[in-house]
């Protein structure tokens, strides 16, 4: 890739700054020398993963969490950060246990994707797996509940909107195409 064909950062204001996000306001030259005085952007300090979980009769486990942000209770798969020190594989186990109190086998790395590429860095690595061995501990605060659901009843919910939550629809449509 030829980098003279991508904007070039001239300058840049912190505007916030944490361990779990923070905000810039950029000055930006575009390809073609048009400046850009504020280009806000949306850096996350860690990458995330997700992992989306079949069983024997090839259902995906589906936890509903609780979102502060949409104040909405949400159909999604596990996800989370990957903590400093942690591969990428030990943070989808790690969020999977946390998550539905399941371990997993058969871990396979599908794709990374970038939700948001026109405002923010952000980066989710997904994965798949089988479910291992399944239990019913898991963190209430962050998940209500949990189920089991058929690849056909998953499509029919992305089909009719009942999730909103687009790393985990991108998730599974990609694992039912590309996850065998």
């Amino acid at each position: 890739m030829n980098c003279n064909e991508l904007p070039k950062r001239l300058d840049r204001k912190t505007i916030y700054e944490s361990d779990f996000v923070c905000l810039y306001v950029d000055k930006v030259k575009m390809f073609d020398g048009h400046i850009i005085e504020k280009y806000h952007q949306i850096h996350y300090p860690h990458k995330a993963v997700c992992i989306v979980l079949f069983n024997e009769n090839d259902e995906v486990l589906l936890i509903q969490s609780r979102r502060y942000t949409t104040m909405r209770l949400e159909w999604e798969i596990p996800a989370g950060r990957i903590e400093a020190g942690e591969t990428k594989e030990d943070a989808a186990r790690r969020e999977c246990m946390e998550e539905t109190g399941c371990t997993v086998k058969d871990l396979k790395f599908l794709c990374v994707q970038s939700p948001t590429n026109g405002m923010s860095d952000h980066e989710c690595y997904i994965f798949a797996a089988k479910v291992d061995v399944e239990s019913m501990n898991f963190d209430e605060n962050e998940v209500k509940a949990k189920k089991w659901v058929s690849r056909n009843a998953v499509l029919e919910m992305l089909k009719n909107n009942k999730t909103r939550d687009g790393i985990s629809i991108a998730a599974l449509l990609f694992a039912f195409e590309f996850y065998k």
